[in-house]
C-alpha cells in the first residue's frame, strides 16, 4: 500500500473513532425536566420520561421510559440505530415494522424513526444536543404524519416540532 493509501486508511479509522466517541457523549440515563419541556404540557401531558441512551462504535440504543399520570405502571421502549446511517428495520410489541436512521451532525445526534399509526406513515425526527458540561440533554422533535390528503398549508396540519430538556441522573453507561 502506498503513502497515499495508507493516509486514506488513516483518515477514515480515525474519522470512525470520533464518530463514535461524539455518539458516546450521549450515553446515559436522562430524566426529563417538566417544567422546561413541552411534551409534559401538552393537551393530553404524559408522565415521567426517562431515556436511557448507549452507544458502541457500531450502534445506538435508546430506550424510553414513561410513567403514566395518574395511572400506575410504566412502558417502555427500546430502539436501536445504526450509527453509519443505514436503515435498520425492527418491530414493535405487535410486530408492525419500525424503521430507524441516526447520523451526527456536527455535535449533534440525529435520529430518525418511521412507523404506521393507523393506516398513516408517521415520521419522527429528534435532534439532541448536549450543554457545554454535558449534564443537560435538548431534544428537539418533529413529527410527520402523512395522513393521504393535503391542504393548502400542508405544514399546519400534518407536522408537530416541541422541545423537551433532559437532565443526567447517571453517568454515561460506556
Amino acid at each position: 500500500m502506498g503513502d497515499i493509501g495508507r493516509v486514506v486508511l488513516l483518515t477514515l479509522l480515525l474519522a470512525g473513532q470520533v464518530c463514535s466517541q461524539q455518539a458516546a457523549e450521549f450515553s446515559g440515563e436522562w430524566r426529563m425536566d417538566a417544567t422546561r419541556s413541552e411534551s409534559a404540557h401538552q393537551d393530553v401531558p404524559i408522565g415521567p420520561v426517562t431515556l436511557v441512551i448507549k452507544a458502541t462504535p457500531a450502534e445506538l440504543t435508546i430506550e424510553t421510559r414513561r410513567a403514566s399520570r395518574g395511572k400506575g405502571g410504566t412502558s417502555s421502549t427500546t430502539l436501536k440505530f445504526s450509527l453509519d446511517g443505514s436503515e435498520h428495520a425492527v418491530s414493535d410489541e405487535s410486530g408492525a415494522p419500525i424503521k430507524t436512521k441516526a447520523r451526527l451532525d456536527g455535535a449533534k445526534l440525529v435520529t430518525e424513526v418511521t412507523r404506521n399509526v393507523q393506516g398513516s406513515t408517521v415520521t419522527s425526527v429528534q435532534t439532541f444536543s448536549l450543554d457545554a458540561g454535558g449534564k443537560e440533554l435538548t431534544v428537539d422533535k418533529t413529527l410527520t404524519v402523512q395522513h393521504g390528503y393535503q391542504s393548502s398549508n400542508a405544514d399546519d396540519n400534518n407536522t408537530g416540532k416541541g422541545r423537551d430538556v433532559f437532565v443526567r441522573s447517571r453517568a454515561r453507561q460506556k
